[in-house]
């Protein structure tokens, strides 16, 4: 089957300069997890056939809720080399390197220059933030996707916009290991108890999160969701058809709605961003063990309460449950 014949439907909505302009598109996909490999996939099936791909990582159990290429046949296999196979499964004529190995920035940086997109979704968000700062350097366009739970951010970076760090409420800092450091306590510093309430997180896992270095929870549903709706935005811009949502605009996915917002908007979110903004200029200052102190004592408050709600919320269920049986 030629090209025309595979996506013979797009025809339906791009016209044949916008599909061609997909076909010719080269994309670098740093990270091939839940969300790498979705957005991947889709940019296949619609007809992009030029990818790079950089996962070190092998598919373990732990992925099997959520990620499209882990399959049990699949487990202890690189992911970027699963993801390549599943794109030629899908286009055979398509081109896709895949790099198996831990790259760092500075090899990404040299891909990054003959690509048209850009997509950081590696597991380790302060490696991603140094490669969408090389995007950016580059004026390469960039798409950030961050779900937790049920919840997640999605939105296009094009050279100049806002950045992720003035997304999220980053501290700025100047080195890899640096912000890594940072963002191993940003759980305690910078507010993310939002994931609790917004993200609907079990409160006793989010103490695991906290305390005993859980990794964050993802349900497939909202991963793929995401991805989706990211896979799209990057084929508007490549496509040219549409506006993309980009920033300073977000896509804001909830168990109960998608909006799109902006930053510094009315929304819980920015009142976080500017927590987490003001509390890490507090923590550098002589004032940070206070806060420290003042932080621990609100973390135990806020367990006490979430954890005497969630327990309501089960015994109504429950209740509930013995009714019907009944019934």
């Amino acid at each position: 089957m030629d090209y025309r014949e595979l996506f013979q439907r797009n025809y339906g909505v791009f016209s044949e300069t916008e599909q061609e302009r997909l076909r010719r598109a080269r994309v670098l996909i740093v990270g091939c997890g839940g969300i790498g490999a979705m957005v991947a996939v889709i940019l296949a099936r619609s007809g992009i056939e030029r990818f790079i791909l950089c996962d070190f990582d092998v598919y373990g159990p732990t992925n099997m809720n959520r990620q499209i290429a882990c399959f049990t046949d699949t487990l202890g296999r690189k992911k970027s080399e699963v993801v390549r196979e599943t794109i030629l499964r899908i286009n055979p004529a398509a081109e896709v390197t895949a790099y198996t190995e831990l790259l760092p920035h500075t090899r990404i940086a040299e891909l990054m220059e003959d690509v048209d997109f850009v997509f950081p979704a590696a597991d380790d968000f302060a490696f991603s933030i140094f490669v969408f700062r090389d995007a950016g350097r580059l004026e390469k366009p960039a798409l950030i996707v961050y779900p937790a739970g049920a919840w997640a951010h999605v939105s296009i970076i094009p050279p100049g916009a806002p950045s992720p760090e003035e997304m999220e409420g980053l501290p700025n800092l100047g080195s890899y290991e640096a912000l890594r450091d940072a963002l191993e306590v940003r759980r305690y510093k910078f507010g993310t108890y939002f994931y609790v309430p917004l993200a609907d997180w079990r409160i006793d896992y989010y103490r695991g999160f906290i305390e005993e270095d859980f990794s964050p929870t993802q349900l497939c549903p909202f991963v793929w969701l995401s991805s989706c709706i990211g896979a799209f935005e990057i084929l508007k811009v490549l496509s040219g058809k549409w506006k993309p949502v980009a920033s300073p605009r977000y896509w804001e996915i909830r168990s109960g709605q998608v909006r799109i917002r902006r930053i510094n908007g009315l929304s819980l979110h920015t009142l976080l961003v500017w927590q987490r903004r003001i509390m890490w200029g507090i923590f550098q200052t002589s004032f940070g063990r206070t806060l420290e102190r003042m932080q621990g004592a609100w973390w135990r408050l806020f367990y006490r309460s979430m954890k005497s709600r969630e327990e309501r919320r089960e015994r109504k269920e429950a209740l509930r449950d013995l009714k019907g049986g009944k019934g």
